[in-house]
């Protein structure tokens, strides 16, 4: 028979479970905890209070942080992100998404883009990556816009490196639009990392929190790079003097 430790850590998510212990450890209090918890027929407020009754404020949310920690470590996270109309529970948009998720870097980020904007919520957080010293690989298509764009963001984005695509006989352009944080988390969206696709454009993508998954999205740029399909852009010149 299991007890009601074991079915709370089933009624609950990680997060809500992490709010809970947040809660009874500024003050103790029980019904402020179970305040948190969705209302009856849900049977998570009434399995709170029995594991209050055995465990007490302090243990009970020393237990659900641990359940939390651990959950979170062993679950795949998948989220969809949209671009457009917004409606009630929707979660991040794709702007606040992908500045979220570079901010989380810590080693590095890796994006690929087909167009990007100077001013885009994107550009600014890729500027605050590199600043704060993470690794920052962009993937762009150096014939865009005449090569323009990809001379901007180097020049915007300077301690950063830059990789272009090498068709094949047939031709072809690098239009994938993929963020990898730390090897850990990958976005994939139909967005050009652009004010345009944020802002105004349909676009739909998902972020997944799976260190599995974005490792093999990450060697497989890595792979493109080995066998000659990217290649690393030269610096733009400077046209002072």
């Amino acid at each position: 028979m299991t007890t009601p430790i074991e079915q709370l850590a089933r009624v609950v998510s990680p997060s809500l479970a992490l709010k809970v212990a947040s809660s009874l450890e500024i003050d103790g209090s029980l019904a402020k905890a179970a305040s948190t918890l969705p209302p009856p027929p849900s049977s998570a407020r009434n399995l709170l209070g029995e594991c209050f009754a055995l465990l007490g404020p302090d243990h009970l949310a020393a237990v659900l942080r641990g359940f939390s920690v651990a959950a979170a470590g062993n679950r795949t996270d998948l989220r969809a992100v949209w671009s457009g109309p917004t409606f009630v529970g929707d979660g991040d948009h794709t702007t606040a998404a992908v500045a979220h998720l570079i901010d989380e870097a810590t080693q590095d980020v890796f994006a690929s883009t087909y167009s990007a904007s100077p001013n885009s919520a994107y550009l600014k957080a890729l500027w605050r990556a590199v600043a704060r010293g993470v690794k920052t690989t962009l993937l762009v298509d150096p014939k865009m816009n005449r090569g323009e764009t990809a001379a901007w963001l180097q020049q915007k984005l300077v301690g950063a490196k830059f990789l272009g695509f090498q068709p094949g006989p047939n031709g072809g352009i690098q239009h994938s639009k993929v963020v990898i944080v730390d090897s850990r988390v990958a976005f994939i969206t139909s967005a050009n990392l652009s004010e345009a696709a944020h802002e105004k454009n349909l676009e739909a993508g998902v972020l997944i929190r799976d260190p599995g998954f974005a490792s093999v999205i990450r060697q497989r740029f890595s792979s493109l790079y080995n066998e000659g399909h990217l290649y690393a852009l030269e610096p733009p010149h400077s046209s002072d003097g």
